[in-house]
């Protein structure tokens, strides 16, 4: 049993450019179909969650999501549901699961140097996906993919290093010389989409470029990224070559310090609020009108509870900038929590008008709305949220929670169950299914659409 389970888990983890060569590409007879690769994307994301720590701040997941949804949407219709995950490591890494999940690091995100470099990463790995590449493979043998299970979690202990080692002796050098091909093939897809997305393509090449020198300056322990995405100068030779070719066109206008914002906030999910404090403090006494240097400051007194101060430098850094991502969000934030309410309707008006397509300004003008006891408006927000985000479990969660606070189970539970559904706990969305079934009427019209959905997630292969 312990043998058969590996084995899956195994084949699920296989990263997004570790994969055994077969020469000239023939699809092979027991290629996995899509149907196979989204079970497989499912049954990978719940051992995730066993072995995995993920960010949970809506900011974070919602950047990244923003991210590859823009990818997506020039790349012609999809032919699986695609995830994107932030996972809380320092590993410089990323990877791919067949089916459409996509698995970035905190680590590679603190390393990144624009958002361009980031849509980068973001569109190689979705071609890993997108283009069936595990389905191109010819007989894995399970000790290499034993192996590759254990370079994807070879930060969980003794066990997991013991498996890496073994498959990396067994496969290395069968590895990468089929990485090379699906390595180019990404490379040259990704760079294309991600240049007709509006991101700069030479992001992809400066991203290289620092992983090369990091490489040549590491003397030990290669980062996951590096061992499983090699940089080669026949890689860096084909990226600088698609750029020369694409056609000349303006990259849509990226706010110079988005990243570094998000960056900010995964600091603070590692409780670095003081350390923040002390960098823009500095910065600051250096030059006094840094709105940046404000802005971080705000933000990490914010998260400290030391609500006036960080009011004050928050309104600040928005009369030096006021065009400062992220900047009338927080401040609808820090009003809602204040109790002024027509302060923060004001600053999240601002910035949805900035950003429509920003779900998680919905996500917390919903919160605010939830504060002022105003559950129609939250839950009009909310929905807004999940349109933009129709992967948020948190978005499903709170319009859930806001039609229970009006006395509407029936939603109230539909929506939970959504939420469930989106966290692959599948028998906790049929229960609140279930529920939202009862408290409608079994007869209503809703009620028969949300029986087909329970058949369809029971009819599920597991």
């Amino acid at each position: 049993m312990f043998y058969r389970r590996a084995h899956l888990l195994a084949i699920a983890l296989i990263v997004g450019c570790t994969y055994i060569p077969s020469g000239k590409f023939t699809p092979p007879a027991h290629a996995i179909q899509e149907d196979d690769e989204s079970r497989i994307s499912r049954q990978f994301r719940r051992e995730a969650k066993k072995q995995l720590s993920f960010v949970t701040n809506p900011e974070v997941e919602g950047f990244v999501d923003q991210i590859g949804r823009r990818l997506l949407s020039v790349m012609g219709p999809q032919t699986f549901e695609y995830r994107f995950f932030v996972v809380s490591d320092s590993a410089l890494n990323a990877f791919s699961v067949p089916g459409g999940s996509i698995y970035i690091y905190t680590g590679l995100l603190d390393r990144v140097k624009s958002t361009s470099e980031l849509a980068g990463v973001m569109g190689h790995e979705i071609i890993h996906a997108k283009d069936h590449h595990m389905a191109r493979m010819s007989g894995p043998d399970p000790l290499s993919l034993l192996g590759l299970l254990g370079m994807v979690l070879a930060r969980g202990g003794a066990g997991a290093q013991a498996a890496g080692a073994i498959g990396q002796a067994l496969s290395a050098t069968r590895q990468f010389a089929f990485s090379r091909q699906l390595e180019l093939e990404a490379d040259t897809l990704g760079l294309k989409y991600m240049a007709q997305a509006g991101y700069d393509p030479k992001g992809m090449l400066s991203f290289m470029k620092t992983m090369d020198q990091q490489n040549a300056l590491l003397a030990s322990g290669i980062p996951p990224y590096l061992l499983t995405h090699p940089v080669t100068k026949e890689r860096m030779a084909n990226i600088e070559r698609i750029i020369s070719s694409l056609p000349e066109r303006a990259p849509m206008r990226e706010t110079p310090d988005a990243v570094r914002r998000l960056q900010t906030l995964l600091r603070l999910d590692r409780h670095e609020e003081e350390a923040i404090i002390a960098e823009s403090e500095r910065a600051l006494s250096e030059q006094p009108d840094n709105a940046e240097a404000r802005h971080y400051l705000a933000i990490a007194q914010f998260a400290q509870g030391k609500v006036p101060l960080a009011r004050q430098n928050f309104e600040k850094a928005r009369g030096l900038d006021p065009r400062r991502p992220g900047i009338d969000r927080d401040l609808g934030r820090l009003y809602g929590q204040a109790g002024e309410f027509p302060l923060a309707r004001e600053a999240f008006d601002r910035a949805i008008r900035a950003d429509s397509r920003d779900a998680v300004s919905y996500l917390y003008l919903g919160e605010m709305y939830e504060r002022e006891n105003n559950m129609r408006e939250a839950a009009n927000a909310y929905l807004n949220a999940t349109n933009l985000a129709p992967y948020s479990a948190l978005a499903f969660n709170r319009l859930g929670v806001a039609y229970g606070r009006m006395n509407r189970p029936g939603e109230g539970y539909y929506y939970i169950g959504r939420s469930m559904l989106l966290q692959d706990e599948d028998e906790r969305a049929v229960a609140d299914y279930e529920r939202a079934i009862k408290a409608l009427g079994e007869a209503s019209p809703r009620a028969q659409m949300i029986k087909e959905e329970i058949a369809t997630i029971k009819s599920r292969r597991r």
